[in-house]
């Protein structure tokens, strides 16, 4: 009876180990368990030597992903191509900055905005992973003729794979280029060059150059070069001393004439009141003489750099023109009476008896 009691209870304890290592694990691993993920799936047209299961996916160095298998579009969809087709899965946490709630929906925006897949190494180990990025050229054109079971990315090729392009066409390049016949073609060229003649004709030209300086050197440096620069000088210096004579009376002129043009004014100021109407056509008439008296002082000052020659003449008759003005307006406030008469009005008889 004891021996069976023992066996119970070491079957129960055995048992009870079993369920508390499987909720232990369900406790651990639910949440691996149920978290869902999301297929995705690219081509590449180049190796993808250094990729393998497990491999990281990332968009500009975040891990977005990872890879679940690599082979070929024939073994998959039972059609001829060279691709190799990679399947990678997608993370809840899957954001390739675009909004969406789940992360299909959000690699369907990226997809649309440019996003590609290419292939990228780590340093020097050599490994490869999986980058996804924005490209303005966008991604390369390859050619699918068959649906893609899962979330199609476009892919573009790597950078070393870029530069290995670039290597071959230039390699290729070099390699059409003829260059025996590029060799025939420069001697050919140098053997028309006559280099002798070429040098002939260079050094005649410096001795023109040459002969030319001198010539001209000596043109300067000559006496009558000279004697024309002193004339010059003197005729110049001629100018500038008759300009200088010519200012003060000029300025005597114009204050002259402003005196007079004063004296006009104040003169139609007394008369207004006995003779408005004729005062008023002579003050219009004394604005039109004002304005051609200032047109006249301005052409003055134009002859004076213009017509050196004449300067004297125009003077004298511009102090003529201010004598009569003077006395113009001396009549004018003796006889203000003469602007309406003809002639000064007679003495009265009464004033010479006296």
């Amino acid at each position: 009876m004891t021996q069976k009691t023992n066996y119970f209870k070491l079957g129960l304890f055995v048992i009870l180990s079993f369920a508390l290592t499987a909720a232990m694990l369900i406790a651990f691993g639910a949440g691996q368990f149920f978290k869902t993920e999301t297929l995705a799936e690219t081509y590449f047209n180049e190796s993808v030597q250094g990729l393998n299961i497990g491999s990281e996916v990332k968009y500009k160095g975040v891990k977005i992903g990872a890879v679940k298998s690599i082979t070929t579009p024939t073994k998959v969809y039972d059609i001829a191509s060279n691709y190799v087709l990679v399947t990678f899965s997608l993370s809840e946490d899957c954001y390739v900055g675009q909004t969406g709630r789940k992360p299909e929906e959000r690699m369907k925006k990226a997809v649309d905005k440019g996003l590609s897949v290419f292939l990228s190494f780590n340093g020097l180990t050599g490994s490869a992973y999986l980058e996804t990025d924005y490209k303005k050229n966008g991604p390369d054109d390859l050619q699918i003729s068959w649906t893609p079971e899962n979330l199609y990315v476009p892919s573009r090729s790597s950078n070393i794979k870029q530069v290995k392009d670039g290597i071959s066409r230039v390699m290729e390049t070099l390699g059409s280029l003829d260059l025996q016949e590029m060799k025939n073609d420069l001697s050919a060229l140098l053997k028309s060059l006559n280099i002798t003649k070429v040098s002939a004709q260079a050094e005649s030209l410096l001795k023109e150059l040459r002969q030319t300086n001198r010539d001209l050197a000596k043109i300067l440096t000559s006496g009558q070069v000279k004697q024309i620069l002193t004339d010059a000088g003197a005729s110049v210096a001629d100018l500038k001393q008759i300009v200088h004579a010519a200012k003060a009376p000029i300025k005597q002129t114009l204050a002259d004439i402003n005196t007079a043009a004063g004296s006009f004014k104040r003169m139609t100021t007394g008369l207004e009141q006995g003779y408005e109407g004729k005062l008023t056509e002579m003050a219009d008439r004394m604005d039109t003489v004002l304005a051609s008296l200032e047109k006249t002082s301005q052409l003055l000052e134009n002859m004076i750099w213009s017509n050196a020659d004449v300067i004297g003449k125009t003077i004298s008759n511009l102090e003529n023109t201010t004598d009569n003005l003077n006395q113009f307006t001396q009549e004018l406030r003796d006889f203000p009476g003469s602007i309406l008469m003809e002639a000064p009005p007679r003495a009265s008889t009464s004033r010479k008896e006296k």
